[in-house]
C-alpha cells in the first residue's frame, strides 16, 4: 500500500520508477556502511566473532547486512538472522531465517541455543520503551549459551542508556571484546557498542 510507504520512497517511485527506488536504497545503503560505528562493526567485531565461529544470531536484517552474515560465515560461524518485518527475509540467511518479535525471541527459536547474538539498531528502532527492552534482553538471553556474548548497537537519542538502567542485569556483563573497551562511543555519531557476557 503506497500510504505505508516513506514519502521519499514514494516520491522517488512516483517521478523515477523502481530503478530509482533501488538507486537510492543502495546510495543510503553505501552511506550507512561508511559510518564510523559500522567501520568498526566491519573491521573489529565481525572478525572476532568469526573468529570466535560457533552459532550466531543476527537480530535486524537489512539491504546492508547481508555482507555481515558472509564475513562471519567465511571465518566459520553458522549464522542465523531474524527481523519482525516479514519482507526483511529477502535481507537474511536464506534457509536460516526466521520472522518475529525479539521481545519474544526465545519463543521464535526454541530448539536453539546460540554462542553469540548481534542486535545492533533494533533498541530505539522498534523496542523503544524500558519494558521492551528488557523483555528483549530476557528474551535473547534464554537462547544464548553461558559465556555466550552480546554485541548490543544502541542509538543515546533514541532511547536511554539501558546498562546504566539496569536492564541488562543480571542476565549480561559488561566485557571488553575485539580489542575494544565493553563500551564504545562514537564523536560523530549517537551509536553505542555495549559489549556484553551472558552470565
Amino acid at each position: 500500500m503506497e500510504t505505508a510507504l516513506g514519502a521519499g520512497t514514494f516520491f522517488t517511485r512516483l517521478f523515477f520508477g523502481e530503478a530509482g527506488v533501488t538507486r537510492r536504497k543502495t546510495a543510503g545503503a553505501k552511506r550507512i556502511l561508511q559510518l564510523p560505528d559500522r567501520k568498526l562493526l566491519a573491521e573489529a567485531y565481525l572478525p572476532a566473532m568469526a573468529a570466535d565461529g560457533g552459532r550466531i544470531l543476527w537480530v535486524g536484517c537489512r539491504a546492508y547486512t547481508a555482507d555481515d552474515y558472509a564475513a562471519l560465515e567465511a571465518g566459520g560461524a553458522e549464522v542465523w538472522t531474524t527481523d519482525i518485518d516479514p519482507e526483511a527475509a529477502r535481507w537474511g540467511v536464506l534457509g536460516r531465517h526466521r520472522t518475529g518479535d525479539v521481545c519474544i525471541i526465545d519463543k521464535i527459536f526454541p530448539d536453539m541455543i546460540f554462542d553469540a547474538i548481534s542486535c545492533n539498531g533494533v533498541l530505539g528502532y522498534g523496542v523503544d520503551t524500558p519494558e521492551q527492552q528488557r523483555q528483549a534482553l530476557v528474551a535473547m538471553a534464554a537462547i544464548l549459551r553461558p559465556g555466550g556474548r552480546l554485541l548490543l548497537g544502541w542509538n543515546t537519542d533514541k532511547i536511554e542508556d539501558p546498562v546504566a538502567a539496569g536492564l541488562t542485569s543480571p542476565e549480561f556483563a559488561p566485557t571488553p571484546y575485539a580489542g575494544q573497551e565493553s563500551r564504545v562511543r562514537f564523536d560523530e555519531v549517537t551509536h553505542v557498542y555495549d559489549a556484553l557476557v551472558r552470565t
